[in-house]
């Protein structure tokens, strides 16, 4: 059903052209029918005639409008001779007394409800009277048969207050007393529940978002410090190459071109274990390189700015540097790893989502199981509060006895539980039980799901560490290797002590193979290794003859003449 004072001022569209063509300014109403004859929207003036629109040329009355087939549904109100007549009467039904035949007073007349399709009306809302609410102050008055207006008063019959009574009978009838004063506890408690509710939506909504941003935080973590990583080992790999080729130019070429095979095959390494060689080969072909690319012999295969072909990329794979063709055509190292932890926190968000809807599944069948049980308890009982549909009809007017029409508009609706409400019935109780049980066991769902990403996420970070550990160990042998060969043969600065403090090597010494050895059993390597005298000794040609020979020197005589001596004396 529809109020009256709901419909007035709405807009009027038609539907053939969907233009708005008038608004509602009042109802017209025939009391001795019981019947709403339609709308006016135009009154009458000295030099024209009001303008109705019939109730049978509504097609829908909606929330915001009311549509009509087309312009031509409003009519001039002479044209009708029902609503013509009501018209010529001007009862004004507003601030009307109505009182029972016997005396009793029901209230002023404030508003009526009517079925959209029909007109029948159903009935009246009333202000004051015997029945009034006590927080309103107003009430419903079902409507009679016929409505006896007069000039001040409207007259019903005596059963129309006797239709005004809740019937509660039976057991309902013995607990109704009881039920009064706990109808305040039962609304203090659904308002809890409701606000029970949107608490753990915010909670669960909370918690899928913090999920998520720790997954995106690990990933961009983890990209972080593996780029660090790569970039460190770099770093100090070309550190030590250009340390050590601008103080020992001479003696370090063969040792820089094993560091760099070194840093090569580090580097290859890890590109191939973090992006596989067939993704790095379609990814490079076409692209533009950012820098020359040289083949292992030093030539150049790519310039700067060139395209790479199918063959260029061939040529690459073959020479072992599709790795180095890749980086240097700008490849990320870090996509996959991206795009893994990207699947796993959508895998998580799903479950978390889909634990959510079953979650709210259960909730919402648990409290319609228990709305259906409990909805026949609602009949005879008063309506508190009006109960509308989403659209805007009214399921209950707040004063109105509950009676079969009123559930089976409500069932038709969805609005079974907000009628329960409406009447004191709220089942806060046993929702809230079903609440918190669904509750927990999505809580339960949730923290195995998050568990089940947390694990996931460990084991693959665990992975990529090791191989970034793994890597770093050997590039810090290549290192180490690097600096022994360095030092070999030079003197140190300082005494060298093993932990017992015996010399193994004093100052100005030659650091040899044994000597390392020793150190390093001794655990002071990196001393003797940050001991080494690294500058160029300025020297004759005889102070650089050693007295000794090495024990790969060429062999002497007794003449002291080298056998290469002697035959270079003999040719000569």
């Amino acid at each position: 059903m529809r109020k009256g004072s709901d419909v007035i001022d709405k807009v009027v569209v038609t539907s053939d052209k969907g233009q708005k063509i008038q608004r509602i300014l009042d109802l017209i109403f025939d009391h001795k029918r019981n019947q709403l004859l339609g709308f006016l929207v135009e009154e009458k003036g000295l030099f024209r005639d009001a303008k109705v629109i019939p109730l049978q040329e509504v097609l829908a009355i909606g929330s915001d409008a009311i549509i009509v087939k087309s312009k031509e549904s409003v009519v001039k109100a002479h044209r009708v001779i029902a609503i013509k007549e009501i018209l010529h009467q001007n009862i004004v039904l507003r601030g009307t007394r109505i009182l029972t035949t016997e005396g009793l007073y029901l209230g002023g007349l404030v508003d009526l409800f009517f079925d959209e399709h029909s007109g029948l009306v159903e009935g009246y809302e009333v202000s004051g009277g015997v029945f009034a609410d006590a927080y309103s102050g107003r009430s419903f008055v079902p409507a009679p048969e016929a409505l006896t207006i007069g000039d001040d008063v409207a007259f019903v019959p005596p059963e129309t207050a006797q239709m005004m009574e809740e019937q509660v009978g039976g057991i309902r009838g013995a607990v109704q007393a009881t039920e009064d004063r706990l109808q305040e506890s039962a609304q203090t408690a659904n308002r809890r529940l409701q606000s029970a509710s949107q608490n753990a939506g915010e909670q669960l909504q909370s918690s899928v978002e913090n999920v998520n941003r720790r997954l995106q935080s690990a990933s961009q973590n983890a990209g972080e410090q593996l780029q660090s990583s790569v970039e460190n080992v770099n770093r100090r790999l070309q550190s030590a190459s250009q340390n050590a080729s601008e103080q020992l130019q001479a003696a370090t070429d063969a040792t820089s071109s094993k560091l760099q095979d070194l840093n090569r095959d580090a580097a290859a390494s890890l590109t191939n274990n973090l992006v596989d060689p067939a993704e790095q080969k379609v990814y490079v072909i076409g692209k533009h390189v950012e820098r020359d690319v040289l083949t292992p012999d030093g030539s150049v295969l790519l310039l700067q700015g060139q395209s790479v072909t199918l063959v260029d990329a061939k040529a690459a794979e073959r020479l072992g540097i599709l790795n180095e063709l890749y980086r240097a055509t700008g490849g990320s190292l870090t996509a996959n790893i991206s795009r893994n932890l990207q699947a796993a926190t959508e895998s998580t968000s799903n479950r978390i989502a889909s634990a959510t809807m079953s979650s709210a599944a259960n909730l919402r069948h648990s409290v319609n199981a228990l709305t259906a049980q409990a909805i026949q308890q609602v009949r005879g009982r008063r309506v508190l509060q009006t109960v509308r549909a989403d659209d805007g009809l009214i399921i209950a007017a707040s004063g109105q006895i509950v009676t079969e029409s009123v559930l089976v508009r409500a069932q038709t609706y969805g609005k079974q539980a907000e009628l329960l409400n409406a009447a004191g019935l709220a089942l806060a109780t046993a929702v809230r039980s079903t609440t918190n049980d669904t509750w927990l066991e999505t809580k339960v769902q949730l923290r195995q799901g998050a568990s089940v990403a947390q694990e996931n996420l460990n084991t693959f970070w665990q992975a990529l560490k090791q191989k970034a550990e793994m890597l770093q160990r050997r590039s810090t042998r290549a290192m180490r290797k690097q600096r022994i060969e360095l030092a070999l043969g030079r003197p140190v600065t300082r005494v060298i002590l093993d932990p017992e403090d015996n010399v193994i090597l004093n100052v100005g010494e030659l650091i040899t193979h044994c000597a390392v050895r020793q150190a390093e059993e001794g655990g002071v390597l990196n001393i003797l290794l940050s001991s080494v005298y690294i500058k160029e000794p300025e020297i004759s040609g005889q102070e650089l003859r050693a007295q000794e020979h090495g024990m790969a020197a060429l062999s002497y005589h007794d003449n002291g003449r080298s056998q290469l001596e002697a035959k270079s004396i003999t040719v000569n």
